[in-house]
């Protein structure tokens, strides 16, 4: 199978123009707050306090306190997670390849629900209330292995269903296996990294020992506890400085093998029966164990406990805010890979626009929550609604894998048709995108606990920190979980995944290597 022959028309100021919104998003929410947190770090900031006095790299020497037993145990897990999507989920790629259309319909069918489980922050509280119970004791024997196996066991079935949609998308091609194998191994696993080194719902609320607690965890002691703003600032900086790396690699790992999603053309080959069978059992194995580490989650979707003003206000900041960041990040991530994919400002180098959004491709809230809550507004009275609402969006909205994403989707796309009409393939694939950021978004747990300033207008993930708070002292407490992520919206999320993964994705392969007929002015 070959790229079709369709020339690619560029439009190179159209554009350069449909980029501006991202790099603007690009230096508000991240060149300019990763600028101030360095400036922070060379003095000896205190919470909440306008003078410091400047102390140059002096902060830099004590950050024996956030890199140490942490970061390894977290980099740890982070491999540990990179070989579940790798392993795991490449090899029911590849039954499921073999077997044909049906098996690779078993897999997006059968791992939506755990693809869907993005309820980081209910599932960790489903665990606290778990391990906390008589019959979990020993567990805080040994609460570093603990935490790491929970984790894994909690994260299992989505990595596998993640490994085997990528892999799926490398062997739909059908050529150059080994090396765009390598580009989606070198994906999953910096990513995996990344996103453990900035996880806090779990170490948070499983209450990791302060010694062996991850970076995240460490800096937002430092800052929000120990009221050291410069210091957690220095962490900060340096955790950046370990994303940026990985962020410039894997772009520029895409930018280099010309990475493109591009459309199958060729004839479906019939189902093959035995290799189905072994996909079924195979996935069917993977996604019950999947299930199993989501089981105390599952076994308390039914839990609706009362909050002391009921639940309305809670859903409303829980969701409401998000929305927000979401439509303007993605918007803004959309249109410029658009620009830079579809119509080719540069010509066949325009992928090289990808380069400035690098170093914060894997950049959440956790690395820039020191100066984000420095230039946070905070009410001088009393808090209302409204500026609640506006001071729970969340900042740096721009979404950065987004872009990426749909630069190569658009780059691809356009080789087959013109860039205008890539859109009736791209549309679906984009929704989901900006559905799982919503998701996502929504139950992110750092950024609830920095903007509440009034109980009243806390998010579902803030009343449930409260709730695990007390639960030492008051085991009669209702359960929450029920409420953070629904079982409707769940079972949304994994229908869009099934239906896109089915009639979109499923027609969609990774191509590395020179297009067969470059773009043409």
């Amino acid at each position: 199978m070959v790229d079709t022959p369709t020339p690619v028309r560029r439009t190179p100021l159209l554009g350069l123009l449909l980029t501006i919104p991202a790099l603007l998003l690009l230096c508000s929410g991240y060149v300019v707050p990763t600028v101030r947190l360095f400036w922070t770090s060379l003095h000896n900031a205190r919470f909440l306090k306008e003078n410091s006095e400047f102390v140059g790299l002096e902060n830099y020497g004590h950050l024996d306190r956030f890199y140490g037993t942490g970061t390894l145990i977290a980099v740890g897990l982070g491999l540990a997670a990179a070989a579940v999507a790798i392993v795991v989920g490449g090899g029911i790629a590849y039954l499921a390849h073999r077997s044909g259309r049906v098996g690779r319909r078993l897999v997006w069918i059968g791992f939506a629900l755990p693809l869907s489980a993005l309820a980081s922050t209910a599932v960790a509280v489903a665990w606290f209330l778990t391990l906390t119970g008589d019959s979990a004791r020993t567990y805080f024997e040994h609460p570093v292995a603990g935490n790491f196996v929970v984790a894994l066991l909690a994260a299992f079935g989505l990595l596998s269903g993640v490994g085997a949609v990528a892999y799926l998308l490398v062997l739909r091609a059908g050529r150059r296996v080994a090396v765009t194998g390598g580009l989606v191994a070198l994906i999953l696993g910096a990513s995996s990294i990344a996103l453990v080194l900035q996880s806090a719902a779990f170490p948070l609320l499983l209450r990791s020992p302060r010694a062996d607690a991850p970076p995240v965890l460490q800096i937002y002691t430092e800052a929000f506890q120990t009221a050291r703003f410069g210091l957690a600032a220095a962490g900060s900086v340096v955790l950046l400085v370990v994303l940026a790396i990985l962020g410039v690699l894997v772009t520029a790992a895409v930018v280099a093998m010309q990475a493109r999603l591009v459309r199958v053309e060729n004839a479906e080959s019939g189902s093959k029966p035995g290799w189905t069978v072994a996909t079924a059992v195979v996935g069917g194995g993977v996604l019950l164990f999947g299930l199993f580490g989501l089981g105390p989650w599952l076994l308390r979707l039914a839990d609706f406990g009362e909050l002391p003003d009921g639940v309305a206000g809670p859903i409303f900041f829980t969701w409401a805010p998000p929305l927000v960041s979401t439509v303007v990040g993605v918007g803004a991530a959309v249109l410029a890979g658009f620009g830079i994919g579809g119509l080719r400002p540069l010509g066949t180098r325009s992928h090289l626009l990808l380069l400035p959004f690098a170093p914060w491709l894997f950049v959440g809230l956790a690395p820039l929550m020191v100066d984000a809550y420095a230039h946070l507004w905070r009410p001088d009275s009393g808090d209302n609604i409204a500026l609640a609402f506006l001071r729970a969006i969340p900042p740096s909205s721009l979404s950065i894998p987004a872009l990426v994403l749909s630069a190569v989707l658009f780059r691809g796309l356009s080789t087959q048709d013109r860039p205008w009409r890539a859109w009736r393939t791209a549309a679906p694939t984009i929704g989901l995108v900006a559905l799982v950021t919503w998701v996502i978004q929504a139950q992110d747990l750092l950024w609830t606990l920095l903007v509440t300033v009034d109980a009243d207008y806390g998010s579902l993930q803030y009343w449930a920190v409260r709730q695990t708070s007390q639960y030492a002292f008051s085991r009669d407490m209702d359960s929450m979980v029920g409420w953070m992520y629904p079982i409707p919206g769940w079972l949304l999320v994994a229908a869009a995944v099934a239906v896109v993964g089915v009639f979109v994705l499923d027609r969609l392969a990774l191509h590395t290597g020179p297009e067969e007929q470059p773009p043409v002015a």
